[in-house]
């Protein structure tokens, strides 16, 4: 794969996880302190960010670094992304439910073992 091929993924890449925040590309360039003029050349692949640039748009989108370089059949699926938010989430509710049960059965087991009420 050569330069251009390179930049033209990148580019691709910053639009469509730009997109995916539903963010114009004013609102990137704001998040990553770059210009809307420089945003635009990086996604049409006419312009090459230097290293920190790289950083501050990832940092931006909330990705790592190297999935602005990935090949759209290696790009991540954010549905599968949003069901793992959501079983994360869902997974934490339950096992604070549960804990929280532990706790005020514990709590009344003392109690009624020192006979405190």
């Amino acid at each position: 794969m050569r330069g251009p091929e390179i930049r033209a993924i990148f580019g691709k890449n910053v639009k469509i996880f730009r997109n995916r925040r539903n963010w114009s590309q004013a609102d990137l360039a704001e998040y990553a302190n770059i210009s809307i003029n420089f945003l635009g050349d990086i996604e049409r692949g006419k312009k090459w960010p230097h290293p920190d640039t790289l950083t501050k748009l990832a940092e931006a989108l909330e990705i790592k670094v190297f999935e602005l370089f990935l090949e759209e059949d290696l790009m991540p699926n954010p549905e599968a992304k949003t069901t793992m938010d959501r079983f994360i989430n869902d997974f934490n509710l339950t096992i604070n439910k549960s804990l929280s049960i532990s706790v005020k059965q514990s709590i009344d087991n003392i109690r009624k073992q020192y006979k405190l009420r």
